[in-house]
């Protein structure tokens, strides 16, 4: 569909930048559009938005809305390379609910988990400057899956929203985290609280909104993903890595959940719009220091 056409993001420019050590400071500013930055790694830059400030240590994804008053002081010591594109979407203005965990606040959306948004921003670039057939609608579409990616781990990831839960729940997503390629059970999870697996159960659906199954799955689906997108082995191979306890465990669920199989989902890593969006790859660093307009009309 094209850019403009309604329920669709209108693209107005992406840039790929590394600004170099010394402290530089954009802002404070406000914009007339939304922008979307990712910063790929974790520096001392600070980002302050109507009097808060929020230090940048990790890979991370902002949104800024227009009209809210922000500025970014960048690290003294290091080169700080960020991606961003600017843009304008009437779902985000209308306040559609589908967004509603990335306008709700000004929080940064950690990137550990995201890494399929950080492939598309990566894409992003490189479409834009090759710019290529229909260049303008991949575009589109891109930002829309980015968008769309970003709100619902933003409202739904452990890592974004951990801070905010009891320290027992909190312990227990760490301990999910750093053992899902090992043969957990609800139990051996339920032990990092100290409670009993009743009460842990009880009190992670209340706080988490899904249960501890459920998160666990979810949790190695993902992790599947990342490995297929990387293309790291057979599904049988991918299964195992991801914590699966066979291959037909792992294809059956992932059909049940994701609608399609682990081969179509790898099939279609391979496609073009997927090239250069490999997780462990760095498509676009020939584009750094690039700024591409893609609607003439802005100002």
């Amino acid at each position: 569909m094209p850019p403009n056409q309604s329920g669709w993001p209108v693209i107005n420019s992406i840039g790929d930048i590394i600004l170099q050590a010394g402290g530089h400071t954009l802002g404070p500013r406000k914009i007339d559009d939304f922008e979307l930055v990712y910063f790929p790694e974790g520096t001392d830059t600070v980002y302050e938005v109507e009097g808060t400030a929020q230090l940048l240590d990790s890979p991370c994804f902002l949104l800024t809305q227009p009209g809210v008053s922000h500025r970014y002081l960048f690290d003294r010591e290091r080169n700080v390379r960020h991606q961003f594109v600017h843009f304008d979407y009437d779902s985000l203005r209308n306040k559609d609910p589908r967004f509603a965990a990335l306008l709700g606040s000004h929080d940064i959306v950690p990137a550990k988990h995201i890494s399929l948004v950080a492939a598309l921003m990566s894409q992003i670039v490189v479409v834009a400057n090759h710019q290529s057939h229909h260049w303008r609608r991949r575009l589109t579409a891109l930002l829309a899956a980015a968008l769309e990616e970003l709100a619902a781990y933003a409202d739904k990831t452990p890592e974004f929203a951990v801070s905010s839960y009891p320290v027992q729940i909190a312990n227990s997503i760490a301990y999910i985290e750093e053992h899902l390629a090992e043969p957990l059970t609800i139990e051996s999870i339920a032990r990092q609280s100290g409670w009993s697996h009743e009460h842990f159960t009880r009190m992670f659906v209340a706080a988490v909104g899904i249960s501890p199954k459920r998160m666990l799955l979810e949790r190695r689906l993902h992790r599947a993903e990342e490995l297929m997108m990387k293309g790291a082995g057979t599904v049988k191979q991918i299964a195992y890595l991801a914590g699966f306890g066979d291959e037909h465990h792992f294809s059956k669920m992932y059909k049940r959940i994701r609608g399609m199989t682990a081969t179509e989902y790898m099939e279609r890593c391979k496609e073009p719009i997927f090239r250069h969006a490999d997780i462990g790859a760095d498509p676009g660093r020939s584009f750094v220091n690039r700024h591409v307009v893609v609607n003439p009309d802005i100002k």
